[in-house]
């Protein structure tokens, strides 16, 4: 039986240090700073990938993307899978807006993507509002 752990082995060398190379991936990096949060207890290697991921991040300087890095100072701030979606998606399409390679029509169909589910929820809210009070005036 092979255990999910095992496969972040792979980026471990023979003194069970994680291997310097992961270093230079700064994006390889990041994904295994958000899987190590996804840690149950006992799995020591994803504890260990935080702690190496979270030092390498924090010391990380020189010549990076400022979009890259903005990612890195956000996921520092806090794990992305404790964020609540709908504001990290608003994040992103600012972020993404800023970059220089940006896909315009890409980041218009996401902005309308996002308004048009704010806009949703915003009558669903309403209509639910509406019906407590409703009940409440039944009530009394």
């Amino acid at each position: 039986m092979v255990i999910v752990t095992d496969v972040f082995q792979k980026f471990k060398d023979h003194d069970d240090n994680f291997k310097q190379w992961l270093c230079e991936d700064v994006k390889g990096l990041l994904s295994l700073y958000d899987a190590s949060h996804l840690a149950f207890d006992g799995e020591n290697i994803l504890d260990e990938a935080k702690v190496f991921t979270t030092k390498h991040h924090k010391g990380t300087k020189g010549n990076i993307d400022t979009t890259l890095m903005q990612q890195i100072k956000h996921a520092l701030e806090l794990p992305f899978h404790h964020r609540m979606l709908r504001l990290e998606a608003r994040w992103y399409i600012q972020a993404y807006s800023e970059r220089r390679d940006a896909n315009h029509l890409l980041l218009e169909l996401s902005k309308l993507d996002f308004n048009m589910v704010q806009s949703k929820l915003r009558r669903e809210l309403q209509q639910m509002s509406r019906e407590i009070q409703l009940q409440f005036l039944e009530h009394f």
